[in-house]
């Protein structure tokens, strides 16, 4: 009987050890400032963040270390001036891997990351330097006949 209740004992002890293992490696800090945020993401600890600027709204989630390095996904979350056409990429997401310790802004460095808003942000941008050809290939024709 004393056997039994030793090793229910034994059982609920470790059951809650790893109970509260698991939430301070799970849990994710949802920063409500960017000191917050660049402090977490220097750390590579899990947190969220929602970064509001003029022309969109970005959402980071710092998802953890991957080999020495810290993986931050980031979504549009909204489009709000400036090319409007980026509404149509609102929801989309991208990973992003940068050196554990670097503190910066995740959409300003694309080569560090990939994923389907970085493919759609490429294509608009390839899309919009076209369209910019065509509009001025008259400047563009005369400005290489003076070479």
């Amino acid at each position: 009987m004393k056997e039994s209740a030793g090793l229910v004992t034994f059982i609920l002890v470790l059951v809650i050890v790893l109970s509260l293992a698991l939430h301070f490696t799970l849990s994710y800090t949802a920063c409500n400032s960017l000191s917050c945020f660049q402090k977490e993401m220097v750390r590579c600890s899990l947190a969220s963040y929602v970064h509001e600027e003029p022309q969109a709204s970005w959402g980071y989630e710092i998802q953890g270390k991957r080999a020495n390095q810290c993986l931050i996904k980031v979504t549009l979350l909204q489009a709000k001036e400036g090319d409007l056409e980026l509404r149509n990429y609102e929801g989309s997401s991208m990973n992003c891997l940068y050196p554990k310790g670097t503190l910066a802004f995740p959409e300003k460095d694309m080569a560090r990351c990939h994923g389907q808003l970085k493919e759609d942000l490429q294509g608009l941008i390839i899309k919009k330097i076209h369209q910019y050809i065509l509009d001025n290939l008259g400047e563009i024709a005369t400005n290489l006949n003076g070479f």
